[in-house]
């Protein structure tokens, strides 16, 4: 006596679409899938990823080095006094650390990086927060004066992490910088 051991026809429908529907629905649907989803569409657009460990750096790194550590980068550069010093590179990114972003900014003061500036995208403000705060060079929030109410700021190694505390309000930017300790030393609020 022989079993019968096919699988019944609605059963090979039912897998057929799972295999088909499931993938679809984890990238368009699910938040690990839409980060994963912007971050392919935007590397297909030419945005290269800036997947830097910003808790690491100091300000004894220079342009040139930057260069060398990120070669996909289109920096451009120009000579411009700002708040952080005497010159200031942009790129265009696609992502920062794995998760979709639009544009980098590096501060230098005589040819040492004293700030760095990154935009993402608002839908990940919480997920770049919750980066920030898994750091392993992080030292905490601090507890001296912040610069200015709603921002959280963190000591780490080379300076501080600043950002947004909270949600995003319509008019707040999303952007996480980086400052070095020699930039907080000399900047002075405007108007101040």
């Amino acid at each position: 006596m022989a079993g019968d051991f096919r699988i019944p026809r609605f059963y090979k429908t039912l897998l057929a679409l799972a295999l088909v529907l499931g993938p679809i629905y984890w990238l368009m649907f699910t938040p690990d899938g839409k980060r994963r989803t912007d971050i392919v569409i935007l590397s297909l657009l030419g945005r290269p990823a800036f997947d830097a460990a910003l808790d690491a750096f100091d300000d004894r790194l220079t342009e040139s080095r930057l260069r060398e550590s990120f070669p996909a980068l289109d920096l451009a550069c120009a000579q411009s006094p700002n708040a952080f010093g005497d010159r200031i590179c942009t790129a265009v990114i696609g992502s920062f650390n794995q998760y979709p972003a639009r544009a980098l900014s590096l501060f230098f003061k005589a040819e040492r990086l004293s700030a760095v500036k990154v935009l993402y995208q608002r839908a990940y403000h919480a997920q770049i927060r919750a980066w920030v705060e898994r750091r392993p060079g992080l030292r905490g929030a601090t507890a001296g004066p912040h610069l200015s109410q709603g921002v959280g700021t963190w000591q780490v190694a080379g300076g501080t992490l600043v950002m947004r505390d909270g949600e995003l309000g319509r008019s707040d930017e999303p952007a996480l910088f980086w400052l070095s300790t020699a930039a907080i030393q000399g900047w002075t609020p405007p108007g101040g």
